[in-house]
């Protein structure tokens, strides 16, 4: 048997449609028994796209026409590289410490600073209190929305 050339193909749907159609033109796939298509992936936090692995361009529009909220396949291939950095997770290590002086990055109280009180790793959020006001303010936001200013 030849080795197939595999690419990978991306779907533009409507937004919030991912999951349904990945899982119709799985249906598909089966019912037709298509064997030119390897994977179809619904990459986390990339509204509007599916990622359809096959050999070639034909598969994937002749598998998604006429199909609800498939729209068409995005010019272009979508590379390796760029799929792995898609669905890998990131590891973050938190680098805010209770003691630790942060500045709020985003939200209502954005540019101001406070001494972290708390921080809660499983949720990703910090617990802190506002230096800029006349008594403590304890502030709950997530570990993305503030960045170490002084370390103790």
């Amino acid at each position: 048997m030849e080795s197939q050339i595999r690419n990978y193909y991306a779907v533009k749907v409507t937004g919030g449609q991912e999951v349904n159609v990945a899982l119709m033109i799985e249906e598909r796939v089966r019912d037709n028994n298509i064997n030119e298509i390897f994977s179809i992936i619904v990459p986390p936090n990339m509204k509007g796209y599916v990622i359809v692995e096959a050999t070639g361009s034909h598969i994937v529009k002749f598998i998604i026409s006429g199909l609800r909220h498939a729209r068409g396949v995005a010019p272009g291939l979508v590379t390796r590289e760029d799929l792995e950095k898609m669905i890998s997770k990131k590891a973050v290590a938190p680098v805010i410490k209770v003691g630790d002086f942060v500045e709020v990055i985003s939200g209502p109280f954005r540019g101001m600073q406070g001494k972290v009180v708390r921080v809660e790793e499983a949720k990703g959020e910090v617990v802190l209190n506002i230096l800029e006001s006349n008594f403590p303010i304890p502030v709950t936001m997530s570990l993305d929305q503030v960045r170490p200013v002084k370390k103790v």
